[in-house]
């Protein structure tokens, strides 16, 4: 197929990129910084398209079999007015549309993914979980910097939310691209969106203590309400200091994130690592 990515630059998008290369397809890759996309390699066409410059969109669209747009799904109608009638769109959202927690970012995921739905436009929703496994992911790689800030001989403590007991499901970036790679080659199993997550749901005090084996370092849990936590993130923003996580991102941590991979395994024939095979990997690489 010739495919045009949309938000190819991107943690997410240089992914698919190659993905969808090594699968012999075509690419199209669409953003708005040319060097940028010169950057993606030789032999593959680039075209700008800039959601800020609506017009630019339809040119950069243009001639495509399918359309992965990986890029804040907050955009997916500019990409839906720009597409040629017929062409299928491949679109990622977030499981954070799932919160029950007042969050714009996620009514706009929200919004974009509802204007795909009322097009009748055939095509696939990915809402993946915590992405990791690049070097700026935002998450897994500021755990890392904090804990490679301490010598290997030091036990470290980690005060976590609740002590880090809410679950998470982090995927890795690499799998990601392998879905939107999937989703794209197996029309036939258009259907309900599919939650792109881990093998399995672990809780945060687990993640972190994976992250700090990868870098052979030890931690001391130290559980602290969320609430006491939020509350002193932002004093310290008050005060023009820079916490490591925000309040809004700590009071989200005391959600649990626990998702069902059956359909991810099932109609993208995509397995996903382990969280700890993936961080070590990246540890391995240096990507934090």
């Amino acid at each position: 197929m010739k495919v045009a990515v949309v938000g190819a630059t991107g943690m997410t998008g240089r992914r698919v990129v190659g993905a969808l290369v090594a699968r012999g397809h075509a690419v199209v890759a669409t953003g708005r910084d040319p060097a940028k996309l010169a950057a993606l390699g030789d032999g593959i066409e680039w075209r700008i398209g800039d959601f800020d410059r609506p017009e630019t969109l339809p040119k950069a669209l243009a001639g495509a079999d399918a359309v992965a747009y990986v890029a804040h799904a907050k955009h997916t109608k500019l990409v839906l007015d720009a597409m040629e009638p017929g062409v299928r769109l491949v679109v990622t959202g977030s499981t954070r549309v799932f919160s029950k927690l007042e969050d714009p970012a996620a009514q706009a995921v929200r919004e974009g993914l509802a204007a795909f739905a009322a097009t009748g436009r055939k095509g696939q929703v990915l809402l993946p979980a915590m992405i990791y496994g690049a070097k700026e992911d935002r998450n897994v790689g500021r755990v890392l910097r904090f804990l490679a800030r301490f010598p290997r001989w030091c036990p470290i403590p980690a005060p976590l939310p609740d002590g880090g007991r809410h679950t998470v499901q982090p995927i890795h970036v690499e799998d990601v691209a392998a879905c939107v790679a999937a989703a794209l080659e197996r029309p036939e199993n258009d259907g309900p969106p599919i939650v792109l997550a881990g093998p399995e749901p672990i809780a945060y005090a687990r993640m972190v203590r994976e992250c700090a084996a990868a870098l052979r370092r030890r931690v001391l849990v130290i559980p602290v309400p969320v609430r006491a936590l939020a509350l002193l993130a932002r004093a310290m923003a008050r005060l023009g200091l820079k916490p490591p996580f925000d309040a809004k991102e700590l009071t989200r941590a005391a959600e649990d994130k626990a998702f069902d991979i059956a359909p991810m395994r099932e109609r993208l024939g995509v397995i996903p690592r382990p969280f700890a095979d993936g961080v070590a990997a990246k540890v391995i690489r240096g990507d934090f």
